[in-house]
């Protein structure tokens, strides 16, 4: 299969998976509902816990990941796991959405698909983790 045409942002292209790797592309859409909330994305529980993005309205964060089972979550008024299946060479797309919540907005992850990211991407930034604060 050829590959896909690279996506321009405002801080780049977002390209092909690295061979033998997955690709996740967390992002998420600007908007005025929840601007001032972040959505943090993580996987693993307990020790193996890590943070993979910290997201911003308008931000996007690329993920190279080992093909196979993973589980990404995001925490708030509630908990919102995505389980995924990850393929070798394959880029996979997962918007992060601000929801409402009973005290405050609430992170969402859920799929999506390449045509959407690559609708919104020209108005996205690279996110910078140094700016995580």
């Amino acid at each position: 299969a050829p590959a896909a045409a690279p996506i321009k942002t405002k801080s780049g292209v977002v390209g092909d998976a690295p061979a033998g790797k997955a690709q996740v592309v967390f992002w998420r859409p600007g908007s005025f509902f929840g601007a001032a909330l972040g959505c943090t994305v993580r996987e693993g529980e307990g020790a193996t816990e890590v943070q993979i993005a910290r997201l911003g309205a308008g931000k996007y964060w690329v993920h190279i990941a080992e093909p196979g089972k993973h589980v990404y979550w995001t925490t708030g008024e509630a908990t919102d796991r995505l389980n995924m299946e990850l393929e070798p060479d394959e880029t996979y797309f997962v918007r992060c959405a601000i929801g409402m919540g009973v005290m405050s907005g609430r992170a969402q992850v859920s799929p999506s698909d390449r045509a959407t990211f690559a609708g919104k991407a020209k108005g996205m930034t690279l996110w910078a983790k140094k700016d995580d604060k």
